[in-house]
């Protein structure tokens, strides 16, 4: 009965997803895209890192307690004592007893071997913050990206309807001609299979349009066949010329800056391995306390100065100073092919920028052009002077010209977007996040 009951429930049916604008989409990928879980949780292991790291310049209390059983009790032979051989010894120990130690170990100098640690591991921590950044720069391009292109694939459809439409009003008239003798029936045949033409690219443009929209919604962490429904939204220019925007670029990219500080990370790493060449110099004070029937005092207290120094450790230790210069030089390599790679980032936004924006001014014209194209020829075919040909080939030129249009227009925003991020100041899209990661 239970069963039964909960199953005539009305269920509610779904409500359809409310607009979604360019700044909730980003607010959405910064909130839940797992590659930016990923980074937050590096960023959290690099704090550890300095924890640990911190930890070696500090005290280290420390306890141990062990029970030892001998064979026989530890004993001291008084030699011309007690008879030949000097009698049966004193016994110093139990057979079987416990023993306790309580004890701070502190470090007082190691060459700056732990001071040098600690700071690699700031470095570190700094550049798994800005790595963060940049992991979110790059995941808010994809955010733009994906939007823009969900944009672009619906327009399409809107294009594909429009010819569909079109061809249709074309095959009505051919078919009205043809039945009051005007012109052939090739000329029926013709428009019919133009239009299951343009029917099957209606087919794949509804497609194309929800495999685009589902990989946004993956980037978004939405159900994969959610029905989003996007604003339609543009993106202001940057005004820059190529060297101010180059100089911006230099100062607000992430990942250089993260280069910088991952050098001077490694570089605290040489000074920290060179520092196996020394001596560690350190201090113990404690207690110890020993189960005895024969001792005294049992519990003692005791203070230690010590060093500790390998004096030679097989070419170890060079090799590890060797490794750590090497990394340095690595990394600096590294720095200078990123510092060109972000010079080529902006130009080639800046370019692209350009380029479609001159697309838009001729495209725009031609599709102008195209419609009038289009109208003329239709009037031509229905006063016989045109033939159907031209009617269609001039609507397959004007589907062309508004793809052309449409592809222009969002490939303009996304280059916008594309230079955004070459420059640094993608985030800035997102203007309610100010602090913490945004950096």
């Amino acid at each position: 009965m239970l069963i039964w009951s909960l199953a005539i429930i009305p269920v509610k049916a779904a409500e359809p997803p409310p607009s979604l604008d360019l700044k909730e989409a980003l607010r959405l990928a910064w909130k839940a895209n797992p590659t930016l879980q990923v980074a937050r949780l590096q960023e959290l292991i690099a704090g550890e890192d300095v924890v640990r790291a911190r930890s070696g310049l500090l005290p280290q209390l420390k306890a141990e307690v062990g029970q030892t059983i001998y064979d026989l009790p530890t004993k001291f032979n008084f030699k011309g004592m007690g008879g030949p051989g000097g009698g049966g010894g004193l016994a110093m120990t139990n057979r079987n007893f416990w023993n306790s130690k309580v004890y701070v170990d502190q470090l007082l100098f190691d060459f700056w071997g732990t001071p040098s640690r600690y700071q690699a591991a700031i470095q570190g921590q700094q550049a798994s913050i800005l790595d963060t950044a940049q992991t979110r720069d790059n995941i808010f391009l994809n955010v733009c990206q994906g939007y823009f292109r969900t944009l672009r694939a619906q327009k399409m459809i809107v294009v594909a309807q429009q010819e569909v439409t079109d061809l249709k009003a074309h095959l009505k008239i051919a078919r009205d001609q043809f039945e009051f003798g005007v012109n052939t029936y090739n000329d029926v045949l013709q428009a019919e299979v133009n239009l299951a033409d343009a029917e099957q690219r209606l087919i794949i443009a509804n497609t194309d349009f929800v495999d685009i929209r589902s990989g946004l919604n993956k980037v978004l962490m939405l159900p994969i066949s959610a029905p989003t429904v996007l604003k339609d939204e543009k993106l202001v220019q940057p005004a820059a010329d190529l060297d101010q925007a180059t100089e911006v670029a230099l100062k607000r990219r992430s990942d250089l800056k993260a280069s910088q500080d991952r050098i001077k990370q490694q570089e605290w790493v040489v000074t920290q391995t060179r520092a196996g060449y020394f001596p560690r110099i350190s201090a113990q004070a404690g207690q110890t306390w020993q189960q005895s029937a024969n001792w005294l005092h049992e519990t003692q207290y005791f203070g230690i100065f010590g060093l500790q120094w390998t004096i030679f450790s097989g070419l170890d230790t060079k090799a590890q100073v060797a490794q750590a210069k090497d990394k340095v030089a690595q990394l600096l390599e590294h720095h200078k092919d990123l510092d060109q790679q972000v010079r080529l980032d902006v130009q080639t936004a800046l370019l692209k920028v350009k380029e479609t924006a001159e697309r838009i001014r001729v495209s725009e014209k031609a599709v102008t052009q195209g419609e009038e194209n289009l109208r003329l020829n239709e009037e031509r075919y229905k006063e016989q002077v045109g033939t159907a040909t031209d009617v269609i080939d001039a609507e397959t030129l004007l589907t062309k010209t508004r793809v052309s249009y449409w592809t222009a227009i969002y490939d303009h925003q996304m280059a916008k977007a594309q230079l955004l991020w070459a420059m640094g100041g993608i985030n800035e899209l997102f203007a309610e996040e100010k602090g913490g990661h945004a950096k």
